[in-house]
């Protein structure tokens, strides 16, 4: 039983459900990036790279906040005793070193761009966090997965740059529906972050704006760029029914758990919308 909570302490500190989708996002991108040449050993490499990477940010992020959360979270696994500090810098430091050998094997290009991306998780987590600059790692990380998947999968495309506009605000969306549900204890650990400083009103119009704004981006830049519009309006069309849920679930409940549900409704409405761009984009 101590054995089964020890892993399931290790689980949660990772942070799963961001985790998952941002591997999740990583797989289609390389998937469509790949077209009909898709080598499924680069694509378990680089899939494999980013999880501990992501691993690494995620632990790191319990590690350094372990004594705030033990006034403010104390049901995270390092704030229960659940998992022990050196653990937690033991597995630190075992995910560094597979990504590490995840990503040598996919070239020195790609290895530097997971190593950037690793640095933008740990700039937020060590530097970042409190400030009201806490969306901008979210922002680098997203402009530095593109590029790192297609240059591991071999078949970088420039066009994918596109993404960039719609993923500004996309990922502070992301950032506001993650934050908010802890302003008020951000707020009185004296954490001020973006979240914190905008205040609960503002920030939850600023995540339905910055949402809404990624989605007309998406639609602009698709047909500009002369996508396939079909696969892009589908994308949008579910994005925008998924905001539209969370608005009506918001306003039947303004409470930190519901919060917490828009924050997997948006990450969700992201990978989508951003899939359906990237499917335009492959026709």
């Amino acid at each position: 039983m101590a054995l089964l909570r020890r892993l399931q302490g290790y689980w949660l500190m990772i942070h799963p459900f961001p985790v998952m989708m941002v591997i999740t996002f990583a797989a289609i991108l390389a998937i469509v990036t790949a077209r009909d040449a898709l080598d499924l050993s680069r694509l378990v490499r680089t899939v494999a790279a980013l999880f501990f990477s992501q691993v690494v940010v995620g632990i790191s992020n319990d590690y350094h906040d372990r004594l705030l959360d033990a006034q403010g979270q104390p049901w995270k696994p390092l704030a229960r005793g659940i998992v022990t500090p050196n653990e937690a810098r033991a597995l630190i430091a075992l995910a560094f070193v597979l990504m590490l050998a995840c990503a040598v094997l996919l070239g020195p290009i790609a290895l530097s761009f997971v190593l950037l991306g690793t640095l933008a998780g740990q700039i937020y987590n060590f530097r970042l966090r409190g400030t009201p600059f806490s969306w901008l790692p979210y922002v680098l990380g997203f402009i530095i997965l593109p590029i790192f998947v297609g240059v591991a999968m071999e078949r970088f495309d420039a066009r994918q740059l596109a993404l960039v506009p719609i993923g500004l605000p996309l990922l502070f969306a992301v950032h506001l529906a993650q934050t908010l549900p802890d302003l008020e204890t951000d707020r009185v650990l004296g954490v001020r972050g973006v979240a914190v400083t905008l205040g609960h009103t503002r920030g939850v119009t600023a995540m339905w704006r910055a949402w809404a704004g990624a989605q007309a981006l998406a639609l602009a830049s698709a047909a500009l760029l002369g996508l396939d519009l079909g696969f892009v309006l589908i994308a949008t069309g579910i994005s925008l029914a998924l905001e539209v849920a969370s608005i009506v679930m918001y306003h039947h409940g303004a409470t930190s758990s519901t919060l917490r549900v828009i924050f997997r409704l948006i990450a969700a409405s992201a990978v989508i919308l951003v899939a359906g761009w990237l499917l335009g984009l492959k026709s």
